[in-house]
């Protein structure tokens, strides 16, 4: 590998660090109420912090979708007709994700849940207001921004032409980011293993579509409960 090829991957891994910090900024807005004046009304704090959370993840999609298709003139868009193969493989997907989610909670139980869905459920129960917008980034946000980020965006800037590798450390970078100190070593492995079962859908369809919805999938029953418990448990 020479000084050249050394350089493009450096610069390609500044590009995505910077666009990981971009994908957490949106999330940031859940600190706005200690930031305003204390005269600031309720509403208008609600009002702001629901246009900061649209405009911000709104701006998130644009610069993904621009890095996404960079250089590519004829990638093809993210929402696009599916044929009956691409649902087969959303719904095996799916299943793989729930059996993979299964298996961990039988032999892991014990351990209590990840320091991830710990947070998630913490933010939900903050109010009201703050369990809706959970919600819409837990079900809506983050399966079209992460996938973006680590299945659609990663997978171009490293290892284009060597699909085991492009699957490998897109899960594994994927996994080490949801991973949090105090989790075991096997919540890392599962995040890893959703990883690459989303790189390995995205990869064998070509259509970044199919892991979204394999995501989305995932995201929403969880976040529907999550949901539900903050909203209708005292």
């Amino acid at each position: 590998m020479n000084l050249k090829t050394l350089g493009s991957y450096a610069w390609r891994t500044i590009k995505f660090i910077l666009l990981g910090l971009c994908l957490i900024l949106p999330q940031q807005v859940f600190s706005l109420s200690h930031i305003l004046p204390q005269n600031f009304s309720p509403l208008a704090t609600n009002i702001l912090t629901w246009g900061l959370l649209l405009l911000g993840y709104a701006l998130v999609i644009v610069i993904f979708n621009w890095q996404f298709k960079k250089d590519q003139p004829n990638t093809d868009k993210i929402f696009q007709k599916l044929s009956n193969q691409d649902i087969n493989a959303i719904i095996t997907g799916f299943i793989t994700l729930f059996i993979i989610k299964i298996i961990y909670g039988m032999f892991m139980s014990q351990f209590g849940q990840t320091q991830n869905d710990q947070a998630l459920q913490q933010m939900f129960k903050l109010s009201t207001n703050a369990a809706l917008m959970m919600f819409l980034m837990t079900a809506i946000f983050a399966p079209l921004c992460e996938e973006l980020l680590f299945r659609g965006i990663f997978m171009r800037y490293f290892f284009p032409k060597n699909t085991v590798l492009a699957i490998f450390f897109s899960g594994l970078v994927f996994g080490m980011l949801h991973f949090h100190l105090g989790d075991i070593f096997w919540t890392l492995l599962l995040y890893c293993t959703l990883g690459w079962v989303l790189a390995y859908y995205y990869k064998k369809t070509g259509k970044l579509l199919v892991s979204i919805m394999i995501h989305f999938l995932n995201n929403i029953l969880p976040a529907l409960f999550m949901l539900f418990s903050a909203l209708f448990t005292k």
